[in-house]
């Protein structure tokens, strides 16, 4: 049976209309009784839902909240954007700080998923010239998108992740699938807005560039730069600060393993529904010490290793890590918008930052599914080559590259884990991060606590991915 668009519609702002009511009734029968809610992850998803959870319960003070990041920073008071990767690196390791390495981009412009686009133009021609491509490893020969085949072939999870994707992307894609990421970037853009919200509004994160120019010259407004990892040091500190009795953070432990319970009950239309839950986790510090802190609720919120976590507990999370390369270089022009590099390989976003004289951009680009950590000397010397088109004198200050953690649609999983009664997922950011992190964590929160969201989370649940595959 076929539904009509509009039919679609009405039929999907029905169904959210009857969840939102039924949430916030069971909302309102546990309002009474204080939750204890562990998130594990210390980075713009992490972050962002404790902020929404803590913020909505502050009257009632009716949730207390654990995060679990060993990676995670939370004693620095100093603002100042650090102005390259080695100082940031000298304050912070930035290979495993979470959210720290970031191109900068606020761009609620970036809607379109790639299952939207063509399967042989973004997945095909590209695998196949990186047959090549790898074993020649020349600049020239090198497409935007390439495949490390003599790893992937013997990696079972780009086996489920690519099941997923072409599922996506032919049986089960939703109406208006290019526009599915459109309300969540929007919506990402009014929690960093809200005048309503002294915390976030007083967090100094270097917001500076004033839209986008796209490769054909055109300019995109509501586009905008700012550091992800200062702002999520200032949201930290913030959360700290006001909710100091109700938010606990655990910098130096990281999970070793999840308990399961399998006696809960859930009720449902037919009645009670058996429905396993988690129990507790089980962290390790650095002395390798063991301890076992419970909860009630539970948000897998870990980035490239939320997918380890979910396959451990059997619940379905395609999300996959893909590399891609930051520079950041200064030039004596003094750009105050992000600019598309050509071929679209990449952004070059302006910093909130000049040193002697010189405005910081921070570069970003490329997509290549490969295991390999260390950067690509290649793919510098191309975003440096694409900058120098627009920016006269460019100066490379460092360079780095990083794994992001795309979902198998190229959108956010934001919700309920299928299988389980208490766990959340907020994962699958890819190189969206920073562009949706504050509007995630703000959607997850109405979910869990049962209150009426403000973007219809259906497309980025993960009951849309089905079952498990390999």
């Amino acid at each position: 049976m076929y539904l009509s668009s509009a039919a679609s519609e009405a039929v999907a702002l029905a169904l959210h209309k009857i969840a939102s009511r039924s949430l916030t009734s069971s909302s309102a029968a546990t309002s009474q009784k204080k939750q204890h809610i562990i998130i594990l992850g210390g980075g713009i998803a992490g972050l962002s839902t404790a902020r929404y959870l803590l913020g909505h319960t502050q009257q009632h003070r009716s949730v207390n909240i654990t995060l679990i990041d060993r990676n995670v920073v939370d004693n620095n008071n100093n603002n100042t954007p650090s102005s390259t990767y080695k100082e940031q690196q000298t304050e912070y390791p930035h290979f495993s700080t979470p959210s720290r390495r970031n191109g900068n981009v606020l761009c609620p412009s970036l809607t379109i998923p790639w299952t939207t686009r063509s399967l042989f133009n973004e997945a095909i021609k590209p695998a196949i010239k990186s047959v090549f491509a790898f074993n020649n490893n020349q600049a020239d020969d090198r497409p935007a998108i390439t495949f490390d085949w003599k790893s992937l072939m013997s990696d079972r999870s780009m086996y489920s992740f690519a099941t997923h994707y072409l599922l996506q992307k032919t049986i089960y894609k939703p109406p208006k699938q290019h526009q599915c990421n459109k309300s969540i970037l929007e919506y990402n853009m009014e929690c960093l807005d809200d005048p309503c919200d002294a915390l976030v509004q007083s967090i100094d994160y270097g917001r500076f560039a004033q839209g986008t120019q796209l490769v054909d010259g055109k300019m995109v407004e509501g586009d905008s730069s700012g550091d992800v990892g200062l702002f999520c040091r200032g949201l930290l500190r913030g959360l700290q600060c006001e909710f100091d009795d109700r938010f606990v953070v655990r910098s130096e432990e990281s999970v070793d393993s999840l308990v399961l319970t399998e006696d809960h009950h859930a009720s449902n239309d037919n009645g009670q529904q058996h429905q396993d839950s988690l129990s507790a986790v089980v962290t390790v510090d650095r002395n390798g010490i063991q301890s076992t802190i419970h909860a009630d609720q539970f948000v897998i919120a870990m980035g490239n290793e939320s997918r380890p976590l979910c396959d451990a507990i059997q619940v379905n999370c395609p999300i996959y890590p893909v590399k891609g390369h930051l520079v950041t270089i200064s030039s004596s022009v003094d750009c105050i918008y992000n600019i598309t590099l050509p071929n679209g390989i990449g952004y070059a976003a302006p910093m909130d930052h000049k040193v002697n004289g010189r405005r910081l951009y921070r570069l970003s680009g490329f997509v290549d599914f490969t295991p390999n950590k260390e950067p690509d000397q290649h793919r510098i010397d191309a975003l440096v080559d694409a900058a120098k088109i627009h920016l006269d004198d460019v100066e490379v200050i460092d360079a780095s590259a990083c794994h992001r953690p795309f979902s198998a649609d190229d959108r956010p999983i934001i919700g309920p884990a299928a299988k389980f009664g208490n766990v959340y997922l907020c994962t699958g950011f890819g190189s969206r991060g920073w562009s949706v992190g504050l509007g995630s964590g703000s959607l997850l929160a109405s979910l869990i606590l049962g209150l009426p969201c403000n973007v219809d989370p259906e497309p980025y649940l993960p009951r849309r991915f089905g079952a498990r595959y390999f």
